[in-house]
């Protein structure tokens, strides 16, 4: 008997500290239930299927922060200590991890720190594949200056360390933020002097920084800084390996239109070593529209001077975030939009040339009841992305995502796929690719009562299920296309199903209806004959479709 309650110890030990992913949306895979709180997420990928998640513990005391971090592998099961491992436990005030890849299998995360006890520093730490820690314990020092320095935002220097870039309060006549920049190397040594680099000289306002690599180890920043006028413009700085500020002394201006453009972010522009930078524009003097622009080495404006609109529709559109498709020169954006009233999810893609390719204002991603809100975006890893955000269309805050591929083409449900609907609340989500065309989603979690952290994985698909990825269609095919009269659609079930088939066109207005999904179809073969004689020239879409799976292949219509 005691052999018995011994050993099922072990297994339930077991299950709680290797669970693999869940298939159900209500339970998902925890990642820390330790006591206390746990917010302020944040994640990457491992780039082998999995993920690094690191986050803000209060498992210790209830108002003072660590720092813990975790790698989920890509069955879902956590490689690390239950819980997480520590990255600092100092008896101060930790707090906004941010992190990065190592470029070595492993990663560094930097957080805003008060061990001085007389302003905020900022700290680093580097942890290998395996989760051991390679830096000082509890943080090599990346500033401690007695001014303030916080809201760090770091990149990989491509050599096993980082680029830091935080924000510094300075006091001349008056007080104000500065953007300064900090190198570390693959050891935690710093490289850029004792308190690093100042990104602009000028006496200025700067806030809200955003970094992204360049190709040769060094980096692109942008922040919105303050005019004399009182508005906020959009600047920019390249900054490189050694240090050296590449666009001046004090930066570029990317957009300085009337209003304020603010919130910006900036991605890649990998084949031409730019960037793309897209943020909030109120040059209309009546609410925020999402602007974009694209830059060079040398931070020329490749598009139309101060920006091309992304959306300029009624009411605000916010809180956007952007990915660049690196071997087209093209960047999708998405952003909460309440142009309805409530806010819902829509996206944009741009090509090389600036020039929107998807509905003008943007496609719907989600424009469920009540809000959605907090978007966050991945590729799919075939020049489409995978976008999360935060649902209450149900009551509670839930998490949602979609998929849409290069095309525009909405590959999941109709307004998203659940990623968790557990009881109380799940916010503030995240996700990263799983490499093989799905996604890793993580988000804060309520429903114990105090925020937890919780993971979950959806298939290119869009299932959860692995078995049900594979089953769906075997196979599909579109003969010819281009057509001109008629094309032959053949695809394989591998069971048999309800299956929808329609042909829609650019704007996803449904044209024919091949199959109404009435009649359970057989496993096996199915041909359908569809004539297209009187439809005009352009390009369509052949969906089909049930509630299990989705699948959209694009016709050319010819004369």
């Amino acid at each position: 008997m005691k052999i018995f309650i011994f050993l099922s110890c072990l297994i339930l030990n077991a299950m709680s500290t290797n669970a693999q992913w869940s298939m159900n949306p209500s339970i998902n895979t925890p990642i820390c239930t330790a006591t206390g709180k746990q917010i302020d997420m944040r994640m990457m990928e491992d780039g082998k299927g999995g993920a690094f998640i690191t986050w803000k513990d209060y498992r210790t005391t209830t108002n003072i922060p660590d720092i813990y971090i975790q790698r989920v592998n890509a069955k879902g099961i956590a490689l690390w200590t239950n819980n997480g491992i520590a990255l600092c436990t100092d008896s101060a005030d930790q707090s906004t991890p941010n992190i990065t890849t190592d470029m070595k299998g492993g990663a560094i995360v930097a957080w805003s720190d008060w061990r001085s006890y007389i302003e905020r520093d900022i700290y680093a730490q580097r942890v290998d594949s395996n989760g051991q820690i390679l830096w000082t314990i509890n943080g090599a020092n990346v500033t401690d200056s007695s001014a303030r320095e916080h809201s760090e935002k770091i990149i990989s220097d491509g050599h096993g360390g980082i680029i830091i870039i935080f924000e510094k309060q300075v006091y001349t006549t008056t007080s104000h933020w500065e953007i300064w920049a900090q190198r570390l190397d693959s050891s935690g040594t710093k490289k850029w002097g004792k308190g690093g680099v100042s990104l602009s000289l000028s006496n200025t306002n700067k806030r809200n920084h955003k970094v992204q690599k360049d190709r040769n180890g060094g980096a692109f920043i942008v922040w919105q800084d303050l005019n004399i006028a009182g508005n906020y413009d959009v600047y920019g700085q390249h900054i490189n390996a050694n240090g050296i500020l590449l666009w001046g002394n004090n930066g570029k201006a990317i957009c300085n239109a009337t209003g304020d453009q603010i919130n910006a972010k900036i991605d890649p522009d990998s084949i031409n070593n730019g960037a793309f930078i897209a943020w909030q524009d109120t040059r209309n003097s009546t609410d925020y529209d999402i602007y974009i622009q694209r830059v060079d080495s040398n931070g020329n404006s490749i598009w139309n001077t101060n920006g091309v609109v992304v959306s300029n529709a009624n009411n605000n559109q916010s809180a956007l975030d952007l990915m660049s498709i690196s071997t087209t020169n093209e960047t999708i954006i998405t952003w909460k939009d309440n142009r309805n009233g409530d806010y819902d999810i829509y996206a944009q893609k741009l090509n090389s040339n600036g020039i929107a390719q998807w509905t003008a204002n943007g496609k719907v991603i989600c424009n469920s009841l009540k809000d959605q809100i907090n978007p966050n975006i991945c590729t799919d890893e075939n020049k489409g992305a995978i976008i999360v955000w935060q649902d209450s269309s149900a009551g509670d805050w839930n998490v949602m995502a979609q998929k849409i591929d290069n095309n525009g083409v909405i590959q999941w449900a109709n307004n998203g796929e659940i990623v968790s609907n557990a009881t109380n609340e799940q916010s503030s989500p995240k996700n990263v690719t799983d490499g093989k065309g799905g996604s890793i989603f993580a988000w804060q979690d309520k429903r114990s009562g105090t925020f937890d952290i919780y993971t979950h994985h959806l298939f290119s698909s869009g299932s959860p299920n692995a078995i049900q990825d594979n089953l769906k269609i075997v196979s599909t095919n579109l003969y010819p296309n281009p057509c001109r009269n008629q094309f032959l659609l053949s695809y394989t079930l591998a069971t048999s199903d309800y299956v929808r088939i329609q042909l829609l066109d650019i704007t996803g207005q449904m044209m024919q209806v091949l199959d109404d999904g009435s009649k359970q179809e057989h496993a096996g073969e199915h041909h359908i004959t569809c004539n297209v004689h009187a439809l005009p020239v352009g390009l369509y879409t052949v969906e089909i479709k049930n509630n299990n799976f989705h699948k959209a292949i694009q016709l050319l219509k010819m004369n």
